[in-house]
């Protein structure tokens, strides 16, 4: 069973909603595993959903009960467009393909501005006001979520030990990323998992696979894991490889391959 328990915080840009989900059972000795989740009005519930049920028994799905906060927006639409400022890294120039509706881009750039807000106030009220296990700590982000996860990882990677990018859009901005793709230093960084939908949608597929490449190359001590389950699209990856990703980064699963 779990409990849910529901925050508000300010920021420095617009609101969040912040749901937490907590495990109705004894605190493990090194405090509980933490999964943040970005997007938490889309996927908040469908994971709390997901580890309720595989953890009741953890020594047969691999899937431990754990802490989980969903980072959410105000409002009930599942993909706030707040999240293309927080999820996007800043740019002196952006170029960007036009969108299907025609309609133009969001705000962008505000992801350091993100992840102060994650440094300074979230996660330390998190740690506080529950005990946390500090060596398995995991973000979670799909899409330009992903992107985020890949940002963070390269630029704060001591703010977390685990780091899920489910179909990061890497491409954004004529894949601007890549320059701060280097090596992993920070021996806190316990696993990388990278998913994405084996279709060439925005080369979602090549970017990702690429990225997995060049970070198990230049970062040997890094575990890290590419997975692309055939048959799914940019959707519907996200349960397929939930459980799959975090199996892995828990260390229920020692190796995997495309």
């Amino acid at each position: 069973m779990y409990r849910n328990e529901r925050f508000q915080f300010s920021g420095k840009h617009y609101p969040y909603i912040i749901n937490v989900f907590i495990p109705e059972q004894p605190v493990p000795n090194n405090g509980f595993s933490v999964l943040y989740i970005l997007d938490g009005n889309a996927y908040g519930t469908l994971f709390s959903e997901m580890i309720k049920l595989q953890s009741r028994r953890s020594e047969k799905t691999g899937i431990e009960p754990m802490l989980l906060v969903s980072i959410e927006y105000e409002g009930g639409e599942p993909f706030h467009s707040n999240r293309v400022y927080d999820f996007t890294p800043p740019a002196a120039e952006l170029e960007l393909p036009a969108r299907p509706d025609g309609s133009s881009w969001p705000e962008h750039g505000g992801a350091e501005k993100f992840m102060d807000f994650l440094e300074a106030e979230l996660i330390p009220f998190i740690d506080k006001k529950y005990k946390t296990n500090q060596q398995k700590q995991t973000i979670f982000g799909h899409s330009l979520g992903g992107l985020f996860v890949l940002y963070t990882l390269f630029q704060r990677s001591r703010l977390f030990s685990h780091y899920f990018a489910c179909s990061p859009s890497i491409w954004w901005n004529k894949q601007a990323i890549l320059p701060y793709e280097t090596n992993i230093n920070d021996k806190y960084v316990k696993g990388l998992f990278i998913a994405a939908e084996p279709v060439e949608n925005k080369q979602m597929y090549a970017n990702g696979l690429a990225m997995y490449e060049n970070l198990s190359e230049y970062n040997k001590d890094l575990k890290t894991a590419f997975f692309a389950p055939e048959g799914e699209n940019h959707m519907s990856i996200v349960p397929a490889a939930f459980s799959r990703g975090m199996r892995f980064l828990m260390d229920k699963i020692q190796k995997e391959s495309l």
